[in-house]
């Protein structure tokens, strides 16, 4: 799954980078035919149970379910067989149910006593007498709601070209919502068949993750009947309805389809084409085809604050935004991050759906792999985007954020509940586990760890795993002890800090001193842990050595060479690396002659340390002084992130009109060498940099940025596409954020115009933008009447909190019934709160508590913890770092 759950932290996140029928219907006999039930019962251990966690006497085996939705009423019913196995004799069988009205159950035909557990989300059935060990069948008919929030069966309103209303019916059930589709064994260790089927009104289509056969009904209605599944987890049955279009491609005999809304379907070419790409090089990496007949992407014309893919075993869901590309308003960034979620989605159908965690402890091997496949896919597919590169600044940096903080936890975490496991989806679940897997394939050697993967896939294949199973693989076919390596980096929280000191050359021998420590932002992430680091070390220009940097007595070693010392070479470690004053002198003289990972990680090392206290942050403005403007594109993507994090620390205060005023004067040279508008031919990250020094010196207020996008914007009124798509985001974004009350209506107004619900969307967002704090509090009032959906509602309170934190935490602690009716359940825990992330305010830590005390439960405080620390950090940061940007001011 794709998380978009805005997690706060300190560093920010930069963008990265994304007849037929009969083949069909053969591979549907085919996969068929290898689809064993006896996989259901190959069991992997038998780790001891979490609390929320079902009993393992009872196992299903098969589902068949049908359902027939009202879409116009919001209500569906179903009925549903399941065939189970018992296990050990018992009288009774626990399932999940949420929000479900159960008309009927039987076990074995008989009716049987129900009992529920909402706080549990369980149903229990007691038959009348023990049933015995072996086969017996479950039966349901119940009745349930179509929620208008991404939980369970959801529906997503948009309007047709023409102005007419229409409605998508979509599901997402992780985590853990299928139970309210169906009563189900809703964890991922019980994996089962499925066989879906669904009544569609005349003249629309059903999709789900098989193909399907149609009949006619008596009314004129249409029955899908879908093929059975192959065994699979619960979370990634899938079932979606509406006015569609599909388009489909070949690739390795799977078809591969792109199903939109009516007129937009040829949007999808641009992923259509990636998949095909992406499933070739899948189906070689993993040594294992992709087993399924068909692989549909749908694009849905909403939004979601929890995530923004989800990856259903044949039918990946998307938001549009991240599957579609109009390349009349779509640019470079978009592009690469539809392939990016694309690749990310895909992954999964190895990583989590062929192969699954055996429970949510272990949800990092799902998309902590996704999320490094993502990366590596694109570097070997797309190598002008340098994806290694972007690697260092987008997941290692994200993860730091949060794992250098008191808010951190392992990798590998106990999960109880369901609230616990809604806040699990974090930048330490996703680009931490992205960025242990990327050491350890640098370490191991990209072949031999690829040889381990493939082993892990063949032997457990359609079934459950722990981390500890991929360790055992990796190490066979490596001989290294992986996971003794891994243990300090998914076991145990925080980010290992190693010093290096070079002593005098030589004899043309460099000594060098390797000590490692504990890096961290606050007291609670400073103490003492110990890893091994696998680690280069290397002389600028010269030879590496490998090593590992332990816990203990210092590390010693000697470099072939003389000149500046680099650790970490090529930033393949996740680990921050300090030099003592001499060392650092040498890396800013010798900055130019770094490869460019190693000058991306030593700003973001500099930058680091210096919120932490380890060093000063004239350190790191030493080093920026060494960026010139004809630097590749991913120094000044890094460079705008920490400065734009610098201006945040210091909203509101003295500081913050002198630092837009440096930052401006800074990437104003940058901007004017490289264009305003997109050159032909030119490279895809100087296309991305533009974008990002617009909406930089547009947030600063430059004048001349103002006025080119107050000109392009009033071009807009009579030529829709009077933007070029390459700066079209960053214009309208410096002119929301810098528009008057007048021109805030007509944004308001061209939003109300627009047919389009990704456009309409984009334009409502923009309301939420101005820095102006009259016209923020008149976009806060259209969150109570009628003019947006309930997703808008959500995109527009996070946009406002962007700039006004405090008040958008107090309007929705005062309209609390108003704000739980448009934000999704799985995400109340955290959205409210993260509200208030950026606040300054010294009673906001007070405020949040008291929140906290009166409206969340103990095990659904992640998020509450996550804001905390991020406040009380930015707030020791900014008293930290004011003497080194005053100093760098006045320098000015």
């Amino acid at each position: 799954m794709t998380s978009i759950v805005r997690q706060p932290r300190l560093h920010l996140r930069i963008k990265p980078l994304g007849s037929a029928a009969d083949k069909v219907k053969r591979r549907v006999k085919m996969t068929a035919m290898r689809f064993g039930v006896a996989m259901l019962l190959a069991g992997v251990g038998a780790p001891a149970l979490a609390a929320g966690q079902l009993p393992k006497t009872v196992v299903p085996t098969a589902y068949t379910i049908r359902v027939d939705p009202n879409a116009q009423a919001k209500t569906f019913t179903g009925e549903e067989s399941i065939a189970i196995q018992v296990k050990a004799a018992t009288n009774a069988v626990t399932l999940n149910a949420a929000e479900l009205d159960i008309k009927r159950a039987t076990i074995d035909g008989k009716p049987a006593k129900l009992s529920f557990d909402a706080k549990q989300q369980r149903v229990t059935l007691t038959a009348a007498a023990p049933l015995k060990p072996g086969a017996h069948r479950l039966d349901f008919a119940w009745s349930g709601k179509i929620n208008d929030t991404a939980a369970g069966f959801f529906a997503i309103d948009y309007k047709n070209p023409d102005g007419s209303n229409a409605r998508m019916l979509v599901t997402q059930f992780e985590a853990p919502d299928a139970r309210r589709f169906a009563p189900m064994f809703d964890e991922p260790s019980f994996k089962a068949t499925y066989k879906l089927s669904a009544v569609a009104p005349q003249g629309q289509t059903a999709f789900s993750n098989m193909p399907a056969t149609v009949t006619k009904l008596a009314d004129g209605r249409q029955l899908y009947s879908f093929a059975q599944t192959p065994v699979m987890s619960s979370y990634l049955l899938f079932l979606g309805m509406g006015d569609v279009e599909r388009k489909t491609v070949m690739q390795d005999g799977v078809e591969i389809g792109i199903i939109t809304r009516r007129g937009v379907v040829d949007q999808g070419d641009y992923a259509l084409a990636q998949a095909k790409r992406l499933l070739s090089y899948y189906n070689n990496y993993f040594g294992q085809k992709y087993p399924l007949p068909k692989l549909d992407m749908i694009a849905g014309p909403g939004s979601s604050q929890f995530f923004g893919a989800m990856e259903n075993w044949g039918a990946i869901f998307y938001f549009e935004p991240l599957v579609l590309f109009d390349p009349k308003r779509n640019n470079e960034s978009n592009r690469q991050e539809i392939f990016t979620v694309v690749a990310h989605e895909m992954a999964h159908q190895w990583f989590g759906d062929l192969v699954t965690m055996n429970w949510w402890d272990d949800l990092w091997l799902n998309e902590g792999f996704a999320s490094w496949m993502e990366s590596k896919s694109a570097a070997d597919l797309n190598p002008e985007w340098n994806a290694p590169a972007q690697a260092v600044i987008e997941a290692r940096e994200a993860a730091m954020g949060i794992d250098a903080t008191a808010a951190t936890h392992p990798v590998i975490r106990h999960v109880e509940t369901v609230e616990q496991l809604n806040g699990a989806f974090d930048q330490i679940t996703y680009q931490k586990g992205q960025a242990v897997i990327a050491m350890l394939e640098s370490s191991l050697g990209p072949d031999k760890f690829r040889a381990g993967m493939r082993n892990y896939m063949a032997k457990y294949k359609y079934g459950n795993t722990q981390t500890g199973q991929l360790w055992a693989e990796l190490a066979k076919t490596t001989g290294r002890p992986v996971a003794e390596i891994a243990r300090g980096f998914t076991l145990q929280p925080g980010v290992p800090l190693v010093r290096i000191a070079a002593g005098a050359c030589q004899n043309g021998q460099t000594p060098v001193t390797l000590t490692q420590g504990r890096y961290g932002v606050d007291a609670s992430s400073k103490a003492p842990l110990s890893w091994q680091v696998p680690l280069r070390v290397g002389i600028v220009g010269g030879a590496v050595r490998e090593t590992v940097a332990t816990g203990g007595a210092p590390n010693q070693l000697t470099l072939a060479g003389c000149g500046a010392v680099v650790g970490n070479v090529g930033k393949g470690s996740y680990t921050r690396v300090m030099y003592d004053d001499a060392g650092h002198a040498a890396l800013v003289r010798d900055y130019a002659r770094l490869e460019l990972t190693d000058k991306l990680g030593t700003l973001a090392d500099d930058f680091g340390l210096a919120l932490s206290g380890d060093q000063d942050l004239s350190r790191y403005f030493d080093l920026l002084g060494q960026v010139r403007a004809e630097a590749n594109p991913l120094e000044w993507t890094t460079v705008n992130g920490q400065l734009s994090g610098l201006i945040g620390l210091y909203l509101g205060t003295d500081l913050e009109q002198p630092l837009r005023a440096r930052t401006s004067a800074l990437f104003g040279p940058v901007l004017q060498r490289i264009g305003f508008t997109a050159q032909a031919g030119e490279a895809p990250l100087v296309t991305t940099l533009r974008e990002q020094l617009i909406g930089r010196l547009g947030a600063n207020g430059d004048a001349n940025t103002v006025a080119e996008a107050r000109r392009y914007v009033t071009a807009l009124k009579s030529d829709p596409t009077a933007i070029p798509p390459a700066i079209r985001q960053a214009v309208l974004n410096t002119y929301a954020i810098n528009a008057t009350a007048e021109e805030w209506e007509g944004l308001r107004a061209l939003a109300a115009q627009t047919a389009d619900p990704v456009v309409k969307a984009g334009y409502l967002r923009l309301l939420g933008l101005s820095r102006d704090k009259a016209i923020a509090t008149r976009a806060l009032g259209l969150l109570q009447g009628d003019e947006l959906t309930a997703p808008r509602k959500a995109q527009l309170l996070s946009a406002i909190a962007g700039r006004f934190p405090d008040m958008a935490f107090d309007w929705a602690t005062a309209h609390l019934d108003v704000v739980n009716g448009f934000v999704e359940a799985s995400a109340r825990s955290q959205y409210v709160v993260a509200l208030a992330a950026s606040s300054s305010d010294p009673a906001m830590p007070a405020k949040l508590q008291a929140y906290a005390d009166k409206n969340l439960p103990a095990d659904a405080r992640q998020g509450l913890q996550r804001v905390l620390t991020t406040i009380a950090v930015r707030r020791a940061s900014a008293e930290k770092l004011r003497p080194a940007v005053s100093g760098w001011l006045a320098a000015r």
